[in-house]
């Protein structure tokens, strides 16, 4: 086990904006097929010790994850394909979406997981890696394993188990059963450094007992519980993801073995008329960044809506308005001349409702620029 590097400063930023209003969702067989045609980056902390505040189980809940620092980072990038865009039609019969795993640091390492999803079961068929280095080399896994029930929504519970056996059995072998309590505990939003997404927040109670098997006999056996809570939304697979130390049985845990997010999001887009348009609303990193004295910032709209793009001191002291009116569905552009602006950290938030502008945000979403002179 590597050590753990010390986290030797870090600065909290608290923003002065309106309350955050959620509202609870209810995920469906189509908003996961819905996701086939984008591409999402997750970014992993790879430390063995975490320290995280994994917030309340109930309703209307704000989880705030944008000052969480990830140490040890690593990128992993999801697709979400068609079985024959990943030429898996064959391999996996049954399976109606495809997700393509890579990662910058294993270059020739592809991972693909299938699924069946219906309307009442999200199926785990099995994977496929692909290895390209020193030789290509295909190493297909089968399971069948219903991994979650359709539609997820609050105060839904569930069980599943995935049972997984490698080497020659009954001769030599290792055996993994994977039972897993699933329970959606809680609705609300998540904040991410890359904006705001209501979600559900599941909660997985794992057991996993290891077996190893040598000439016939039971060498050794190990057994593994920990917590694990997933914040998931329509749209985006995960958003996020903390798990707990081995053995811990605190729901509240402030320790955690692993933790990952949602880095980066690209939206799918639909063709009506040869015309493309995004089926999410989205607010884009700006560039430059830093940047002196303009910088851009681009955000997409499904439909048309009322849109409201300001910028904010880091003491959320307002700086700029940037857009406040009705747009059309498409892609949007601002710049914003930066003018007599001191350097410094700013912030700047989008928040879309209806065209008449008279109802509660429907997405919000808040990102950071640096002003560098």
């Amino acid at each position: 086990m590597r050590s753990v590097r010390p986290v030797l400063w870090m600065v909290v930023v608290v923003l002065i904006f309106p309350t955050l209003a959620s509202s609870q969702i209810t995920i469906t067989s189509s908003d996961f097929l819905g996701m086939i045609g984008s591409t999402q980056t997750t970014l992993e902390d790879e430390r063995m010790s975490i320290p995280i505040d994994v917030g309340s189980a109930g309703s209307n809940q704000t989880w705030d994850f944008r000052t969480q620092i990830v140490v040890d980072s690593v990128f992993a990038v999801s697709e979400f394909l068609t079985p024959q865009q990943a030429q898996l039609g064959a391999t996996f019969l049954g399976a109606n979406m495809v997700q393509k795993i890579t990662t910058p640091i294993e270059l020739g390492f592809e991972l693909f997981n299938a699924y069946n999803v219906t309307p009442m079961y999200f199926i785990d068929l099995g994977d496929s890696t692909q290895l390209t280095s020193p030789f290509d080399t295909a190493i297909v896994h089968y399971q069948n394993d219903t991994v979650g029930v359709l539609p997820i929504a609050y105060n839904n519970t569930w069980m599943s188990t995935e049972r997984d056996t490698t080497g020659f059995f009954p001769i030599n072998a290792n055996i993994s059963v994977d039972t897993t309590i699933n329970a959606i505990d809680g609705w609300g939003t998540v904040r991410l450094p890359m904006g705001d997404f209501e979600c559900l927040r599941m909660r997985q109670d794992v057991k996993v007992i290891n077996q190893t098997i040598i000439n016939g006999q039971v060498f050794g056996t190990t057994t593994e519980t920990y917590i694990q809570y997933n914040w998931v939304s329509k749209g985006a697979f995960m958003l996020a993801r903390a798990q707990s130390q081995n053995g811990e049985t605190n729901p509240n845990f402030t320790d955690a073995h692993g933790y990952g997010r949602l880095d980066e999001l690209s939206s799918v887009v639909s063709v009506t008329d040869g015309v493309q348009r995004p089926v999410v609303f989205e607010l884009l990193q700006n560039y430059p960044n830093p940047f002196n004295p303009s910088t851009t910032v681009d955000f997409a709209l499904p439909e048309a809506s009322w849109v409201s793009l300001t910028i904010y001191t880091a003491l959320g002291e307002e700086v700029a308005t940037l857009v406040n009116g009705e747009l059309e569905a498409g892609r949007h552009s601002v710049t914003w001349n930066a003018g007599d602006a001191a350097s410094g950290v700013y912030f700047y938030r989008m928040q879309v409702g209806p065209v008449d502008g008279a109802q509660p945000a429907s997405f919000a979403a808040t990102q950071k620029l640096i002003l560098l002179r």
